[in-house]
């Protein structure tokens, strides 16, 4: 299945542009960057609090395709549904919402791009991204060590993909990195029920809204699985490791558990951020 998806990958990407780490960097816009998580708590948030996400830099990783609230200029995917031999299903869902969402029309997809890369390898191979849509191709990192500042060292895979996200953008070179939407301290996601989390259905192969995960045993209301590998204590160490390039790490939500080693956003006091080019 491996060789299989790598080698579509190869033969399929001339249907796609690929984007050099050069163009990716520049087409920043914004000195800030928001990335979005699918938290519950999303559902919370005003129309002038995603207009004021608008004029920055948006960033979204796993499911953040399901929301209809902001255009999206930067797009991470990594993994489908583990230990699920049957991949197509969940691949031509999630192609399915990114061919048919508008606020998806101008991103730039970065996807792990190594042999290991089976969902991403047959996202591309199989066609299943939007038609002349932008990739950049990223190698995974194998130290389990702080994030660099160069692609070219590989990104950091600690304990999900959200660690995928913030060395990205890590590397591109925002001096802020606002994460939205990543609450972990309940399993909902923004467009199930509020009672509701997401479970492996062996019948169809696919993820769908159940009261219990029942991969992890863990229920909507219980703390999310990415919060017991310890990525809280590792993002307030991240945060420390950013800061010394004058990179700062925060957390929109005031009850995320992510408050615990992160500062809050602090939203700046004019309305909207002049695009300014970032000295790399």
């Amino acid at each position: 299945m491996l060789a299989a998806a790598w080698a579509r990958d190869r033969l399929a990407r001339r249907r796609y542009h690929t984007v050099g780490e050069e163009e990716l960097c520049a087409a920043r816009s914004s000195n800030i960057v928001f990335i979005f998580g699918s938290g519950y708590s999303l559902n919370d948030l005003t129309p002038e609090e995603w207009d004021h996400f608008g004029e920055h830099d948006t960033f979204g990783f796993n499911a953040f395709y399901n929301q209809r609230w902001v255009p999206v200029r930067f797009y991470i995917l990594r993994g489908g549904v583990y230990g699920e031999l049957r991949w197509r299903p969940y691949a031509e869902e999630v192609g399915e919402a990114l061919r048919t969402t508008p606020l998806l029309d101008d991103t730039i997809y970065l996807l792990q791009g190594e042999y290991l890369a089976q969902f991403t390898n047959q996202l591309v191979g199989y066609g299943f991204l939007p038609e002349g849509a932008r990739v950049f191709r990223y190698k995974t990192s194998r130290t389990s060590d702080l994030p660099g500042r160069s692609f070219h060292d590989g990104i950091e895979h600690q304990g999900g993909t959200l660690t995928d996200a913030v060395h990205c953008a890590y590397c591109m070179g925002w001096n802020e990195i606002v994460l939205v939407g990543v609450d972990l301290y309940d399993s909902r996601y923004f467009w199930l029920d509020p009672d509701k989390t997401l479970a492996h259905d062996k019948a169809t192969a696919r993820l769908v809204p159940a009261e219990v995960n029942n991969v992890r045993d863990i229920r909507y209301d219980e703390v999310h699985n990415t919060a017991r590998t310890g990525v809280v204590e590792l993002m307030g160490a991240w945060a420390e490791h950013l800061a010394k390039d004058g990179v700062r790490l925060s957390v929109y939500n005031p009850r995320s558990l992510l408050t615990k080693t992160l500062p809050l956003y602090e939203r700046p006091a004019h309305a909207a951020e002049a695009p300014t080019a970032v000295p790399r």
